[in-house]
Formats: structure tokens, C-alpha cells, sequence
């Protein structure tokens, strides 16, 4: 997912003759802290809310322009890029430029965050395991495997390399709402297994129980 395919226009795009008293009412109309700066839509800078309130209200953005951040995204980079400059500069909104430098558009914080929930599969249903490996044991095609073995499959991994203890910490999430017999496999081959969010075995006896009944009462 390119950044290109999460700009949308409509928002104002700054002048630099523009007066901080105008720029706080475009922040306020469109509920962001964050606009763009443009100059025959060539991306000049981003302003924040907090630095125009310094202003005094007839100042122009062109009086302080050394002082605006050039702060922008390439159309072509990948989605979590943004993530990265969102969390970074705790940005409202961040601005996509082609290679002419032009902007393109704006992403948004809620943008931002539904692709975000989108990238993860958090919407999917599913199991999620969360194991501790050491880097060495670290393979993606044994995990599938010992995954696959179980008639299950891998819908989303992600991994984070723990400074602390030197280990991956791997998170899963596979296509089963209850993974009992995955958990017992991967501890079988050495893998600890931290976390595990889903259905427990026993949710699956009573379940099982009560369909076993009413198929019993013919229901």
C-alpha cells in the first residue's frame, strides 16, 4: 500500500502570504493541528497549530518561513513510512509530494489508523499467539509448517527483536479461533509461547457439548 493511494485533497493548501489568524481558522474548520504550505503547489513546509499560536495574528507565514519543517512523504513510499513520520513528529495530518515536489494530498490521522487496523488484519477473526524464539530459531517456513500442520494457516506475522532478553518476540495470527493443538506443537519444538487471545479448549468442550445435545433432541 503506497502512500499515494491514502492522499485525499480538499483540504487547504497554505499560502505564504497567508496571516496566522487565517491559518488557525482553516486548523479549526477542518479540526487539525497541521497544515500544508505551498507555493504554485510546490511544497514549501508543514505548520503546526502550536507554533502558529506564537505568531501575532497579522504575522504572515512568510515573515517566520525559515522556520517552517519540511516535513512531507513521497507518493511512492510504502504506507508505513507515514506511520513512521505520524508517530515521530505527532503529526494530525502529513503531506504527499510526487517527485516534482508538488502535494498531492494529505493523510489524515483517521486515514491513517483504518489502514493501519486494515494492515495488521485486526478485523479478521482468528487466534493470536505471541511467542519468544531465539534469533538463530527464527524461521518463517518452520513456523507455516508447524502451523500448517494443524490444518491452520498464518494470516498475518509480525516480528520485533527484544534488546532485553535478545529474542524475537512473534506474533501470529492464523485462521482458527481456537489453537490449542498449535500452542502444544510449538512448545513441542522449543518455541515459548507468551501470549495466546482466542477461544480456550474449554469453550470449544461446551460448545461441542451443546451441539452433541441438540443434535441428541433432534432440534
Amino acid at each position: 500500500m503506497l502512500t499515494h493511494q491514502l492522499a485525499i485533497k480538499g483540504f487547504p493548501m497554505l499560502r505564504l502570504e497567508d496571516t496566522a489568524s487565517f491559518v488557525l481558522q482553516c486548523m479549526e474548520d477542518y479540526e487539525v493541528q497541521h497544515l500544508p504550505i505551498v507555493k504554485d503547489d510546490y511544497f514549501m513546509g508543514l505548520v503546526s497549530k502550536e507554533w502558529v499560536l506564537d505568531m501575532a495574528l497579522d504575522q504572515t507565514m512568510a515573515q517566520r518561513a525559515d522556520e517552517i519543517l519540511p516535513i512531507a512523504v513521497n507518493g511512492k513510499e510504502h504506507f508505513t513510512k507515514a506511520l513512521e513520520l505520524f508517530s515521530k513528529h505527532e503529526l494530525s495530518l502529513l503531506p504527499v509530494l510526487n517527485d516534482q515536489k508538488e502535494c498531492i494530498g494529505v493523510i489524515t490521522q483517521k486515514i491513517l489508523n483504518e489502514n493501519t487496523t486494515r494492515f495488521i488484519g485486526a478485523a479478521q477473526n482468528g487466534a493470536i499467539l505471541v511467542l519468544s524464539i531465539s534469533t538463530y530459531q527464527y524461521s518463517l517456513a518452520e513456523m507455516s509448517r508447524l502451523v500448517e500442520t494443524n490444518n491452520a494457516q498464518i494470516l498475518q506475522l509480525n516480528s520485533l527483536f527484544d534488546e532485553t532478553t535478545g529474542a524475537m518476540i512473534i506474533t501470529l495470527r492464523i485462521n482458527q479461533e481456537e489453537a490449542s493443538a498449535i500452542i502444544a506443537t510449538f512448545e513441542r519444538y522449543d518455541y515459548q509461547v507468551l501470549h495466546y487471545f482466542g477461544k480456550s479448549p474449554m469453550h470449544n468442550d461446551i460448545e461441542s457439548h451443546y451441539h452433541h445435545l441438540m443434535n441428541y433432541l433432534d432440534v
